[in-house]
């Protein structure tokens, strides 16, 4: 009995030894499938598993990768779980095989840099770090690539380029082999690409004739007929950072062969803008690249152009020329604005997808209102988030300079009036060269006629860039008003707050900041206890509770950004509160261009959330003293009709660059879109008493052309005795006819009750 006991229990003993071996074979085959991140695969670097990726570049040697083309061999990529990864120790290297080189080695395909791959093989040390060897299995996440040995298609024959190009962004022969491929070199772009383009159109205006061709070395030149056969790939040039996440694609071949068929042949002709075709004046997308439509979107017009020759007749420079680009139009538009120095304005209605770009070089000199004598011929292209026009050096027409009038405002010094400006100096220090400091000051004595209160932005430490742990700029205002003073001007006095060492954003080391030049002579300072960077500024029995004081700056939402400054002033026995501002930049906004539409504009969140804590702190002075004089001003980096400047003024404020006519409402330029980012708005009982000028001396020219910073400055003339306004207003009859007018000026804001200058 008790040995058939044993048989039993040994009997079941062996089932479940069995049954359980079987459970363990089980979980670790399903544990051997299981995809892995590359992080994952870096901390447990054995066996064999699948690991899903990014390719971000090239190993050259233990922690050292290559991460822009062009890359040494085909014997290897890099792999990471972002795709602009660049730390190697979150960087994983991936052998590659001969049989896989030719689809995913970066000397033949850079392209596929970005690219999100699943690779399977032998995890384990390769460059003496953690990798992946042998690999068995590689493919792109949209399932192409596959295992060695797999046959490839033929290549496709019989195609021309606007086949290859089709109607649409992304090319329907994208990742397909293509051969026999004719067309005449028309830009050569170095060693390793150039633009060829078919002679014989097919008469279909929304596909291309030409196309972006990689060859490592190609020996070509322009004019030469060549025979291509290679990979149709989707790449994105040239681009910031972020430019894979943001950033249209160029079609292209990457090319396996090219046969040179002839040279010395004429290039196609142009397609002249405004002649031949017409570009949208309106929209750059309105259907999220649901529909392509070139007749109407300037992001799909552009692209059915895509590296194709094209003129533009005698285009129009409508802003100073940056990075080697010159913004141009072909001619102007019944409807739109227009500056009077020719300039195209940024409307709420319109961001002129008729804005094109001229790439030249850095050493070129252009302004707005320029024109070029002659037809401007280039192939379009794109990088860094635009279409650019790669213009044709060699027959670059002359450039015909517009006049260079100096503008001046036009609001004269009174007795009985205070003048108050906004200038953003662009990183000023002690440490700016002698030629800037010298125009700053000669523009605020001769162009602003020596406001009484200046609200400065981008003051920076005394040693500017530098990173010695001190943000004090004393010697910064003294340096600008030593040469004011110099040049003829009055002795300013200043006030700031400095920001805690590299706490409120701009260049590292700077730390700009907002503050106050004021003519003693005119304005006084009242007198309170001084803040420091984290107290936090009140209004209480009539007064701020420091001068100057911080707004406050604790609250998260000034985090890396410039806190708001209150300064309290007197002027002919009447107080008045100023506020100094430099909102959060617009960086990580999607491009006009950019292949998210419409663009998505992270950083406004931030100016809406700023705008409500100053709407809210004007609001509880108003509330004290309904008759509190407040005056809020600064970059502000959004327009006069965005979100942020409507939550400012929420009742409380009126913003004075609304009561100037439109033609004049910008103070900056981007990308030739002149545009307003500097705000004075006042107290909703002080607009019928204050005149608004924009001095428009910086924003449409280069240092060549004199400019002293990147914004032009804005100033208001506000009268703070509501007697002596009605008064006057009354008696001078002439001046209610000129509707407060200067003599000779119409640059002029709500004036003696009247809404609006005419």
């Amino acid at each position: 009995m008790v040995g058939k006991i044993k048989r039993k229990t040994f009997s079941l003993l062996t089932a479940v030894i069995f049954s359980m071996s079987y459970v363990f074979s089980f979980i670790g085959q399903a544990s051997a499938e299981e995809t892995l991140t590359v992080q994952q695969a870096i901390e447990n670097n054995s066996g064999t598993g699948t690991v899903e990726g990014y390719i971000v570049g090239h190993t050259t040697g233990t922690n050292n990768y290559d991460f822009e083309a062009p890359f040494g061999n085909d014997f290897n990529f890099a792999l990471a779980d972002k795709p602009d990864e660049t730390d190697p120790a979150k960087i994983l290297p991936v052998q590659l095989p001969s049989s896989f080189r030719g689809t995913f080695g970066l000397q033949t395909n850079p392209d596929i840099v970005g690219e999100k791959v699943r690779v399977t093989g032998s995890l384990g040390a390769y460059f003496t770090v953690p990798g992946l060897r042998s690999p068995t299995s590689i493919q792109f996440s949209d399932g192409s690539g596959g295992d060695p040995g797999e046959p490839e298609p033929p290549a496709v024959t019989g195609l021309r380029i606007h086949d290859i190009q089709g109607e649409g962004h992304v090319s329907p022969y994208k990742d397909q082999q293509v051969a026999g491929v004719k067309g005449i070199v028309t830009k050569i772009e170095g060693s390793s690409s150039f633009f060829i383009q078919d002679p014989e159109e097919d008469g279909n205006p929304n596909t291309s004739e030409a196309i972006y061709v990689y060859k490592k070395d190609h020996g070509l030149a322009v004019g030469d007929q060549v025979e291509v056969a290679g990979l149709v790939k989707e790449w994105v040039l040239d681009g910031y950072s972020e430019k894979l996440q943001t950033d249209l694609a160029m079609t292209e071949i990457n090319a396996t062969s090219i046969k040179k068929l002839a040279s010395g042949l004429e290039l196609p002709a142009p397609v002249v803008i405004g002649k031949d075709r017409i570009a949208p004046v309106q929209v750059i997308d309105n259907d999220q690249f649901g529909e392509f439509d070139p007749a109407e979107d300037g992001i799909d017009f552009y692209e059915s152009l895509e590296g194709m020759r094209i003129g533009v007749d005698s285009p129009q420079v409508i802003g100073p020329q940056k990075y080697g680009e010159v913004p141009v139009i072909d001619s102007k538009v019944e409807g739109k604005v227009y500056s009077p120095q020719g300039g195209i304005l940024l409307t709420k209605e319109s961001a002129n997808p008729e804005r094109m770009f001229l790439l030249i070089n850095r050493d070129f000199v252009a302004k707005a209102g320029d024109r070029f004598d002659g037809l401007v011929t280039g192939v379009v292209s794109y990088s860094f988030s635009n279409f650019k026009i790669l213009v044709d050096q060699e027959t670059l027409p002359e450039l015909i300079e517009g006049e260079l009038a100096e503008d001046q405002t036009s609001l004269v010094i009174n007795d009985d009036k205070l003048t108050v400006a906004t200038y953003n100096i662009e990183n000023f220090s002690a440490a700016t060269d002698a030629a800037k400091t010298s125009r700053i000051a000669e523009s605020i004595i001769n162009n602003l006629k020596t406001p009484d209160i200046i609200g400065l932005v981008e003051v920076q430490d005394n040693d500017g860039q530098k990173d010695s742990g001190s943000s004090d700029a004393s010697q910064s205002y003294e340096a600008l008003i030593s040469e004011i003073a110099k040049q003829g001007g009055p002795t300013y006095s200043w006030t700031d707050i400095a920001p805690v060492y590299n706490q409120d954003g701009g260049a590292p080391g700077g730390n700009i900041r907002v503050g106050y030049l004021y003519n003693p002579d005119r304005v006084q300072l009242k007198d309170a206890p001084k803040g420091t960077a984290t107290d936090s500024v009140a209004y209480e029995n009539g007064d701020l509770t420091l001068n100057p004081g911080r707004i406050d700056p604790q609250n998260p939402i000034f985090e890396d950004t410039r806190k708001a400054l209150a300064a309290e002033f007197e002027f002919n026995g009447e107080d008045i509160i100023v506020i100094a501002n430099h909102f959060n930049s617009k960086g990580g906004d999607d491009p006009l261009f950019g292949k998210i539409q419409p663009p998505v504009l992270d950083s406004e969140a931030k100016r809406v959330e700023i705008a409500k804590v100053l709407n809210q702190f004007v609001a509880g002075i108003h509330a004290q003293d309904p008759d509190a004089n407040v005056v809020v001003l600064g970059d502000l980096n959004d327009f006069e009709f965005s979100r942020p400047i409507e939550e400012l003024k929420n009742g409380q404020l009126t913003n004075m660059i609304e009561m100037l006519p439109l033609e004049e409402r910008f103070t900056y330029n981007y990308q030739g879109n002149s545009q307003v980012l500097d705000h004075i708005l006042v107290s909703n009982h002080l607009a019928d008493r204050t005149e608004a000028d924009i001095v428009n001396i910086n924003s449409l020219y280069m240092e060549e052309h004199g400019r002293a910073s990147d914004h032009d400055p804005v100033i208001v003339q506000l009268d703070l005795n509501p007697q002596s306004q009605e008064k006057k207003c009354k008696g001078n009859d002439k001046e209610k006819q000129d509707n407060g007018k200067h003599l000779g000026h119409d640059k002029k804001g709500k004036a003696c009750g009247y809404k609006k200058a005419g």
